[in-house]
């Protein structure tokens, strides 16, 4: 564990972004992969499993959205200090942003346990579906209040540049997860024999071994990520300003879920062609948006250091260098999908209705990838700055003024139908990328203290 912490303030932008992006990457597709592998598991014990499992992970997006809001915060403060180099604000960062990650947690996990059926039903849980769903639900909350502290340290270590350690342990954490989900589920090896209720047990015993990790790496290692009894202080002026910078991420997270639910409803009277077919282009567009949220997190960590630094226009070059970079990679799924989008569906279905309709979504969204990527490397800007605001406020209007309206007022028109809903996506892509890029010009993020 002897990993020094990286000097972002100096040195190839590229190979610092790629040093970043590229564990990022390799654990964002582990954590895909595992999505599937679980969901074939589960699929074995029935559809109500399956059921289950999916109601309870739409109920925790809430969660989810919150602490990728704390770490958007945290990898804020914690890149500004490193590239300050005061190590004591970073110290107490790690100690209050874990703090308030496990109090907020705790308070989710209290309110949902007590209003657990309720909730379950709100979500559509019922007979089979809803017993299996409340026989594990208590499990689950417990796996997320372990997560809670841990995804800020994971925050912590990508901001301070140790992202051998970030790696390592989530690598971990999905390889123990993969290994003991059948082993629980099923009661192989002498091991109990959980059914659905292994799933999320599988999670909370792996994710814990590597909270066990944690706690060694902050009280027995060396180096600026060490705290001992001294560093364990709460200053509550500090907390708000660290919610200030990671509520309107929050909100971020917050109005992608509501905005997908309202295209949802739009989207159900079309039939399940049409709703099969945005499940298909929605997975597209994430694999192509997978690399830009691994360029984007690093250049939002080299941006919070480099502004640290007071080198401005060096945290203004990172953002460029990393335009270009995923540029590339989406410019080269544009013309894949757009040339060759019956091959592209012909993968994912036999159905010639669904593909008809995955076709015709991959001819409208393809060409507004390069959008998307102005959108998301101008966003990273924003958060590694800590001018959360911006970037929601983009979102709101960007779901709300766009995307919504568009799919209302052109799904009524008879030659547009269904096709409706592929411009509005698109209106969002093309609005964030627009948007994104005259606030990033602007420049007022620069500005932003911390």
């Amino acid at each position: 564990m002897a990993e020094a912490i990286r000097e972002f303030e100096k040195g190839d932008l590229n190979k610092h972004l790629l040093y970043l992006a590229v564990p990022l990457l390799i654990t964002n597709l582990m954590q895909n992969f595992f999505s599937i592998f679980d969901m074939f598991l589960l699929g074995k014990i029935g559809m109500q499993a399956q059921s289950a499992i999916s109601i309870i992970g739409f109920i925790l997006a809430v969660f989810w959205s919150m602490t990728g809001g704390l770490m958007t915060g945290a990898v804020a403060m914690a890149s500004r200090y490193c590239g300050r180099k005061d190590f004591g604000l970073l110290k107490k960062t790690v100690v209050n942003v874990m703090f308030t990650a496990y109090v907020m947690t705790l308070i989710y996990v209290i309110l949902h346990y007590i209003f657990r059926e309720q909730i379950l039903t709100f979500f559509g849980a019922k007979g089979e579906t809803l017993v299996m769903a409340k026989n594990i639900f208590l499990t689950c909350l417990i796996s997320i209040l372990n997560d809670s502290g841990l995804f800020m340290f994971f925050s912590i270590l990508r901001a301070t540049g140790y992202i051998r350690r970030h790696f390592y342990l989530l690598f971990v954490s999905i390889a123990l997860n993969t290994i003991f989900e059948p082993l629980f589920i099923y009661g192989w090896l002498g091991f109990p024999h959980m059914g659905l209720q292994g799933a999320p047990m599988a999670r909370l015993m792996s994710y814990l071994v590597t909270t066990f990790i944690m706690i060694f790496i902050l009280t027995n290692t060396k180096g600026p990520l060490r705290i001992e009894l001294k560093n364990i202080q709460l200053d509550f002026s500090f907390l708000v300003d660290f919610l200030k910078i990671s509520l309107p991420s929050w909100a971020q997270g917050l109005l992608s879920n509501i905005a997908s639910l309202v295209m949802l409803k739009i989207a159900a009277p079309y039939g399940d062609p049409l709703l099969a077919a945005l499940g298909i282009g929605s997975r597209l567009d994430n694999f192509v948006m997978m690399l830009g949220w691994a360029i984007g997190g690093s250049a939002s960590v080299m941006v919070g250091h480099n502004l640290g630094a007071n080198q401005v226009k060096r945290a203004d070059d990172t953002i460029i260098a990393g335009l270009k970079m995923y540029t590339i990679f989406t410019f080269a799924c544009f013309m894949v999908y757009f040339n060759f989008p019956g091959w592209v569906m012909s993968v994912f279905t036999s159905n010639p209705e669904v593909a008809n309709y995955g076709t015709q979504y991959l001819k409208i969204i393809s060409p507004f990838y390069l959008a998307m990527g102005v959108g998301i490397l101008s966003g990273a800007a924003f958060n590694g700055a800590g001018a959360t605001k911006t970037p929601m406020s983009i979102n709101a209007i960007a779901y709300f003024i766009f995307q919504i309206p568009v799919a209302l007022l052109f799904s009524r028109i008879a030659s547009v139908g269904p096709k409706s809903i592929f411009w509005a996506i698109a209106s969002v892509f093309l609005f964030q990328g627009i948007a994104g890029w005259v606030m990033y010009k602007r420049g007022a993020w620069k500005e932003k203290k911390i």
